[in-house]
């Protein structure tokens, strides 16, 4: 591999005008021999391209968990950010992949990190109405009194998406129901905002 690309005047870590290296490309497209060559070949496991998202970030992001598997054995970090403050579990929560989410917290994946909006991954959920990953994420420990920038909570956001479900498991953890978010709102207040009526839990 390495003398492969030495002949066409690159290196293994070579970059093109996005910051992507060969490893990126690999991981997106699903190239996983290719990861297991550049990998062998020591190539850097945890360059960012130009959104600040590493090789990993990227596989688990297109959902490519075989690559994404191979980077953490070989020691990639979980817990790089890109822009937005978003961790490669963000990005497994965000797609609902629990295979990959499990993985990664079997790789010490930070299940508290939080990206610029504040969500961790178990608010990014929440947020979107993934509700096996809410569970999942509650089952792994995660904090269900974590609070985004806004100071909404978790049951805030599950009252937002009318989502019965989600709201009965927060309220069976203990979430507070009486705090108030930045703007001095209550899950009362969301849930008349909403024209949800919290009987229906």
């Amino acid at each position: 591999m390495k003398a492969a690309i030495a002949f066409h005047g690159q290196t293994l870590d070579d970059r093109d005008g996005g910051n992507r290296t060969a490893l990126h490309f690999a991981c997106v497209n699903g190239h996983q021999e290719i990861v297991i060559q550049l990998v062998g070949a020591k190539c850097k496991l945890n360059l960012c391209d130009s959104e600040n998202r590493t090789p990993l970030i990227k596989a688990v992001q297109c959902q490519q968990e075989a690559c994404a598997t191979i980077l953490l054995q070989h020691r990639a970090d979980p817990n790089v950010m890109d822009i937005y403050g978003s961790t490669a579990l963000h990005y497994a929560v965000y797609r609902q992949n629990l295979s990959i989410a499990a993985k990664l917290l079997s790789y010490n994946a930070d299940i508290e990190a939080t990206n610029k909006e504040g969500f961790t991954p178990l608010l990014l959920a929440v947020g979107n109405n993934k509700q096996q990953m809410v569970s999942f994420l509650i089952k792994s420990g995660a904090n269900v009194h974590a609070v985004d920038t806004m100071k909404r909570t978790t049951l805030m956001l599950a009252v937002s998406y009318k989502a019965p479900n989600t709201i009965k498991l927060l309220l069976q953890q203990g979430v507070d129901v009486f705090c108030q978010d930045s703007l001095g709102k209550t899950v009362k207040d969301h849930a008349f905002h909403y024209d949800f009526k919290m009987s229906e839990c």
